[in-house]
């Protein structure tokens, strides 16, 4: 079986089908990231040769996808290395291209591949030459549909699309990213802090729910739904953020998202009725989150996938430091002041955010080079938002991701795995207070300390991820590059499956954290005991959310990572927001060592995950509707579909055309070159 899931000889015949020569390769750079790290670009750097021809190909090659079956006139640059190892982009060739814009590379040489690598090459290189990563690829794939077959409004017939735009070269000094350090920082923390503090609101408010039981005379469970709805909200505002992102960038996303969540915030401390906070809560928690859903595509915006491995790994730790900080700072909060000091400190923690988020600059590339083309006096392309514009939209980001998470094995199992642990963290909102105060007496303030256990292990994982990939995955060689070689040099591709083992560690960390806290958690035992069981829930955690963003980045051509994510946040809400309304009651009647059992059972029956995964991964992906193998077997009837268009619209040749083949080419090349220099932005 090969590594795409079906036989060798299938491959073999997709490969043929979709124009890959086996005789040319990639050789790949990307990072650890999930963002950037798609299924078979496993090693984040370049060799010297690869260096060298990078300029060419971010030249040569659009950064938007252009459709499988569309005909485009592309222009490759060929380029000469200097003395000083740079290279200098000489006279450009024409390539004629029926398949797609990924396909216009076709001299770049490499060590050759074999399988599903040489497979995805045609799929990928384009992105690999020109820095992409799969946010930004999966975005180009929505707005090609979106666009696809609708009618557009625009102010003249030379109208260009946006797709066509490109930066002036590989040293553009406009492009993310080339931005200084700092600037690269800055973008970095101020989005991050935007995901703590929107995290932070979860859990803060929980602090506040004793107190807010007593003033409004409300039970347990009607003070709970307000953390409930804040999470419904976190679970559907990602439904409008990529369309919206779409249309006006990513910049006024956080600028407008941020201060209005933070005036419902800010109405919640005011509010007189548990109504209007109830309300309040769902509201600020549907404006904050399409934040949130952007912020990893920022990232990926700034940082060239060499670099990304870092910056992206203590992104993603942010919002899970959200969850965990709430009850450390707000249990304090409630105990020396009221419940309505949980929103102010709320209030804080966003007002420290605001100026650094107010002077965010917009990353999303399509919108800089819309920008710059209307300066320049280059009329664009735009779609008109009509009913089948909409219709699109819904099925992009609310059926497709609601389908592939009931018809993909993958994503469904994954997604409930992920969601039972994300759950049983909010259910800890709950359990902790029940544990520490009851048995341990301790103040309302100190019972939210023992959080630091489980902060602690996530920052572990996160450092053992790290570790891994710069260790294990891209190991770094003699001549300074990094990524598996064999004897000759050649880079070694991974499979998938070969992310798992991060998962496998996780799995076997999350149901000894939670016996340990079950039967460790009474008065004849120290308190410290079961505080420790957190580090190893905290690091079972963090590592099941890599794992499964790595194999499903790996797993899916972008387009379809973007929906099996998008499915995966949904259900994760949604689980977090109905654990905490039964863990109180659960723990009063099955008590704290039962209780935690039996959240230790269901972590130990999800232990074989991964494992089984690792055995049958390839299979299952071969099988998919939405994986690699279905989307090169639509690559190949596409190009069939495309060269049978092209051959009936082909003119027969007239007796009396007397142009030679050669002239007709140099026409046909000319006016390429001049229609690509016309359509530069």
């Amino acid at each position: 079986m090969g590594i795409l899931g079906t036989n060798k000889t299938e491959e073999e015949h997709l490969r043929s089908a979709a124009g890959v020569d086996e005789s040319s390769g990639v050789r790949r750079q990307s990072s650890s990231s999930y963002t950037g790290s798609s299924a078979y670009e496993t090693a984040d750097e370049y060799d010297e040769q690869s260096m060298a021809d990078e300029p060419q190909q971010r030249a040569a090659v659009s950064s938007e996808g252009i459709a499988p079956g569309a005909v485009t006139d592309s222009v490759v640059p060929t380029v000469s290395p200097s003395d000083d190892d740079n290279s200098t982009i000489q006279e450009p060739t024409v390539l004629r291209d029926t398949e797609s814009a990924v396909n216009t590379v076709e001299d770049f040489e490499a060590p050759e591949l074999d399988g599903e690598d040489a497979l995805n090459r045609r799929y990928t290189i384009e992105r690999i030459a020109t820095h992409r990563s799969i946010d930004e690829d999966a975005e180009a794939e929505l707005r090609h549909e979106l666009t696809k077959n609708s009618t557009h409004k625009s102010d003249g017939p030379e109208a260009v699309e946006i797709s066509s735009l490109q930066w002036d070269g590989p040293d553009d000094k406009e492009n993310p990213q080339n931005w200084p350090q700092w600037r690269k920082w800055h973008v970095t923390f101020s989005v991050a802090a935007i995901c703590l503090c929107v995290s932070l609101g979860s859990s803060l408010y929980v602090s506040g729910v004793p107190e807010l039981e007593h003033h409004f005379k409300i039970s347990q469970e009607l003070a709970i739904v307000g953390l409930t709805l804040y999470l419904i909200g976190l679970a559907f505002g990602p439904v409008f953020a990529a369309p919206l992102s779409e249309m006006i960038g990513r910049q006024w996303i956080y600028i407008v998202s941020l201060p209005v969540s933070m005036l419902f915030t800010m109405g919640i401390g005011l509010a007189q009725n548990i109504e209007t906070i109830l309300i309040l809560r769902f509201f600020c928690g549907l404006i904050a989150s399409p934040a949130m859903a952007i912020a990893g595509g920022s990232i990926s915006d700034i940082w060239s996938p060499d670099q990304i491995g870092f910056a992206m790994a203590m992104f993603c730790l942010a919002p899970f430091l959200g969850p965990i900080l709430g009850p450390i700072i707000g249990n304090f909060a409630a105990e020396y002041k009221d419940w309505r000091w949980t929103m102010w400190v709320s209030l804080m923690f966003s007002g420290a955010a605001l100026p650094f988020v107010l002077a965010l600059p917009e990353t999303y590339k399509p919108v800089l080079l819309a920008k710059r083309a209307e300066k320049r006096g280059i009329k664009l392309v735009k779609p008109e938002v009509n009913s089948e514009y909409v219709k699109k939209v819904l099925v992009f980001t609310m059926l497709k991701p609601m389908e592939m998470l009931f018809v993909e094995p993958i994503v469904l199992v994954f997604s409930i795995y992920i969601a039972f642990v994300f759950a049983v963290l909010f259910g800890f909102f709950e359990a902790f207070p029940i544990i520490f105060i009851s048995v341990y007496r301790m103040d309302q303030g100190i019972s939210g300390l023992p959080f630091i256990g489980v902060g602690f292990g996530l920052m572990l994982g996160v450092v053992f991820y790290i570790y891994l990939d710069k260790v294990y995955y891209f190991p770094k060689n003699a001549d300074g590059t990094r990524g598996k070689r064999d004897e000759n040099g050649n880079i070694i591709w991974d499979a998938p499956e070969s992310r798992l083992f991060i998962g496998k560690v996780g799995a076997v960390c999350l149901p000894i954290s939670l016996f340990w806290l079950g039967w460790t958690s009474r008065k004849s035992v120290h308190w410290i005991v079961p505080t420790l069981s957190g580090i190893f829930f905290g690091f079972g955690l963090i590592l099941i959310f890599f794992t499964v963003i790595l194999y499903f980045s790996m797993s899916f051509p972008p387009s379809s990572v973007a929906s099996a994510l998008a499915a995966n946040n949904f259900l994760r809400y949604v689980l977090a927001a109905v654990f905490p309304l039964f863990t109180v009651q659960m723990y009063e009647r099955l008590h704290i060592d039962w209780a935690s059992s039996l959240f230790g059972f269901i972590a130990l029956a999800l232990v074989p995950v991964p494992f089984v995964f690792g055995i049958y991964g390839a299979k299952l992906r071969g099988s998919s509707k939405y994986g690699y193998a279905a989307f090169f077997k639509k690559l190949a009837a596409d190009k069939a579909a495309a060269a049978a268009a092209a051959a009936q619209a082909t003119p027969a040749p007239q007796a009396n055309d007397t142009t030679s083949s050669s002239e007709k080419t140099a026409e046909d090349g000319e006016f390429a070159v001049e229609k690509d220099v016309s359509h530069k932005a």
